[in-house]
């Protein structure tokens, strides 16, 4: 049987996988709605080119992510700022840069 348990009133799984399915597919098109409209808004800039592309031509997120971080982690002085916060909320401590 589905549906609800009338003697606990829980919804019985095989009830709760189609609501969860039908939530990422939600959750899914609305991504993906949103990730149309951001390339729409962006196409006449030259934000893209801002990027570093690995030896494929694909953008390398992760050396973006790193270099944008630790461009940040400098621009702060030595101060606490955005970058410094975010790298020790995840343990990782840099040292500052005494070469200034």
């Amino acid at each position: 049987s589905s549906g609800i348990n009338a003697e606990y009133g829980e919804i019985e799984s095989d009830d709760t996988s189609s609501i969860e399915s039908d939530l990422r597919a939600e959750s899914e098109e609305e991504m993906n709605e949103y990730m149309r409209e951001l390339e729409e808004q962006l196409k006449g800039t030259t934000l893209g080119e801002s990027f570093e592309k690995g030896k494929d031509g694909e953008l390398d997120i992760d050396f973006n992510l790193v270099s944008n971080i630790l461009n940040s982690f400098s621009a702060d002085s030595g101060l606490e700022g955005p970058a410094s916060s975010i790298l020790a909320s995840l343990g990782v401590h840099l040292p500052r840069n005494e070469d200034n």
